[in-house]
């Protein structure tokens, strides 16, 4: 199939593109003026709150399916900085939505568990949603906007994504690596709950999802649950780094612009039954990434 990626050049639009590349024709567009990692692709710099050029592209492009991995994702930046937000992460949905208008092409959506609000996580898709951050805010109303259009689509809702990138952009994983190997100590949260996601494995659900044709909304994450302090000793132990560097703190302590969820994260009983796509532990994921770098 013609699979168009948006934000081909991330840390997990680069593991969707090698991973669904086996078997589609696969284009991509980002920001940079070219593809940063050596890959068979049809590449454009694009700016998806550029509605005229965005509805330029993807008529030339004809694609089948899009996938939309753009965001801006600083949920910090994202209180300093509303109008960027909200103009690419609602905006910017809204000009794919008004791009593929009355056409069958599949949209493809990837969301955040921080469209809940943390209270009582892990979530699944029937619970209610209630944003405590405005980055979560403009991912929900992105979601809404996709489940009024008419066009077939499929949201999956993701969090604390990690694996291997050509570019090294910035990730939890890499920090953490980063610092310890440089004997640097780290203070990290043991108040905020997810369950981490390799970005394999969420490649493998977009291929699901394209295999079978499925439309609606997915959660897809890891099998651990865990705090991010628990994440970070998990990292230090596979990558055979000093634990004794990583010290507790708390969501308060670090007196962050934006609220967090604390207990978030996911449970992926739909994406398991529908998909039947496979699950993997945080160790699993880590030794695996460290076999690859």
């Amino acid at each position: 199939m013609n699979v168009l990626i948006i934000g081909v050049n991330g840390m997990f639009g680069e593991e969707c593109t090698r991973l669904l590349s086996r078997k589609h024709s696969i284009s991509g567009c980002d920001l940079q003026e070219k593809l940063e990692y050596d890959a068979d692709v049809n590449y454009c710099s694009m700016d998806i709150t550029d509605q005229k050029a965005l509805l330029a592209t993807i008529a030339n492009i004809n694609p089948e399916i899009v996938i939309n991995c753009a965001a801006y994702t600083d949920v910090d930046g994202s209180e300093i900085n509303r109008e960027l937000a909200r103009k690419v992460n609602v905006g910017g949905v809204g000009n794919i939505l008004k791009a593929l208008s009355g056409s069958q092409t599949k949209l493809i959506h990837i969301s955040t568990d921080y469209v809940f609000d943390g209270s009582q996580g892990p979530y699944d898709e029937d619970q209610p949603t209630k944003a405590v951050n405005y980055y979560g805010r403009t991912k929900l109303e992105g979601e809404e906007l996709i489940r009024k259009s008419e066009i077939p689509w499929a949201i999956v809702r993701t969090n604390v994504l990690f694996g291997n990138t050509t570019t090294q952009k910035a990730s939890f994983v890499r920090w953490v690596i980063d610092k310890l190997q440089r004997f640097e100590t780290i203070s990290v949260v043991n108040d905020q709950f997810g369950n981490p996601t390799w970005t394999y494995g969420l490649a493998e659900v977009m291929e699901r999802i394209i295999d079978l044709n499925a439309t609606g909304l997915f959660h897809y994450a890891g099998k651990d649950y865990v705090s991010r302090f628990e994440f970070a000793l998990k990292i230090a132990g596979v990558f055979g780094l000093d634990p004794m560097l990583i010290r507790k703190t708390t969501t308060r302590a670090l007196n962050q612009k934006a609220p967090r969820p604390y207990k978030a994260g996911l449970t992926c009983k739909k994406a398991e039954k529908q998909l039947k796509v496979p699950f993997y532990s945080i160790i699993e994921s880590l030794n695996k990434m460290k076999g690859n770098a």
